[in-house]
C-alpha cells in the first residue's frame, strides 16, 4: 500500500470513539510503518529497497523480513499495547478496543499487498496475498488504497456533519 489507505480505518473509527483525538487514530493506522522507520534507524530491522511500476509491480532488490514492525505476532502485540494505553488514558474499554483494532488494521491491509509478512520472528514462514507482485495486482491495490481512503473520509465527514446538525437541533 502507498500508506494513505492506512488512514481510512482511523478516520472511520473516530466516529465510534469521539473522545480519542483524530491524530491518535491516524497515527494508530500507521503504527507499523512508524515502528519500521524507528527500527530501521536503530538497525533492528533492515531497510526495504524496491522498484515499483504498474507493469511489473513491486520488486524487492534484496530479501527482507521485518518481523518487529510488520510481523503478525508483533502486530498483535502492538495492537494490545495500543489498546492498553488507550484504556489508561480514556478509561473506556470500547474506545481502547477500537484503537487497538485500528493498529491491527495496518497488518490486515498489508496482508493484501505483501507476500513477505513474517508470522513470528526471523526464519518463520512469510504470508500475504502479494497483490503487489504483479502489475495488475499493484494497480488494483493502488486503486483499492484510494477507494478505502475515500470511504474513510466519507464516513468521517458524514458523522461530523450529523453531529453538527444534532448540536444545532438541541439548541
Amino acid at each position: 500500500m502507498s500508506g494513505i489507505g492506512h488512514f481510512a480505518p482511523g478516520l472511520a473509527a473516530k466516529t465510534a470513539a469521539p473522545q480519542i483525538p483524530l491524530w491518535v487514530f491516524l497515527a494508530a493506522g500507521e503504527t507499523n510503518d512508524l515502528l519500521y522507520f524507528l527500527f530501521t534507524s536503530i538497525r533492528l530491522e533492515q531497510k526495504v529497497e524496491t522498484t515499483m511500476s504498474f507493469t511489473e509491480g513491486v520488486k524487492y532488490l534484496s530479501p527482507v523480513s521485518n518481523p518487529w514492525s510488520h510481523g503478525f505476532f508483533m502486530s498483535v502485540v502492538w495492537s494490545v499495547i495500543a489498546a492498553a494505553l488507550a484504556f489508561l488514558f480514556y478509561r473506556d474499554r470500547r474506545s481502547s478496543l477500537i484503537l487497538g483494532a485500528v493498529v491491527f488494521s495496518h497488518w490486515i491491509l498489508d496482508f493484501l499487498m505483501h507476500s513477505n509478512l513474517p508470522l513470528f520472528f526471523e526464519g518463520s514462514p512469510h504470508i500475504g496475498l502479494g497483490l503487489e507482485n504483479s502489475g495488475a495486482g499493484f494497480l488494483f491495490i493502488t486503486v483499492f488504497d484510494l477507494v478505502i481512503l475515500a470511504g474513510g473520509i466519507f464516513i468521517f465527514l458524514r458523522a461530523k456533519r450529523q453531529t453538527k446538525f444534532t448540536a444545532k437541533e438541541i439548541q
